[in-house]
């Protein structure tokens, strides 16, 4: 699966955990980005992201997210 393809799936669960269908998320994106994107929603994100992609994240992958593309770049190797 390429990056786009994960980023069109995960785009979908910010869009549940933030309650806007119009949110845009890019590589780019960082949380200080997003409103209401605390630790609460961070570990939203990442349950998401596990249940969806079927995987876990190690707490020291979670550490080194610095915006979505950090994340997208793991789910990657995740699922390669």
């Amino acid at each position: 699966m390429d990056s786009e393809k994960i980023l069109e799936k995960i785009q979908s669960i910010f869009r549940d955990i933030f309650d806007d269908e119009d949110l845009m998320v890019t590589v780019e994106t960082e949380s200080a980005e997003v409103e209401d994107w605390d630790s609460f929603a961070q570990m939203q994100i990442i349950m998401g992201v596990e249940a969806m992609f079927g995987f876990k994240f190690s707490t020291d992958e979670v550490t080194e997210f610095k915006n979505v593309g950090d994340m997208l770049e793991c789910i990657a190797r995740h699922i390669a």
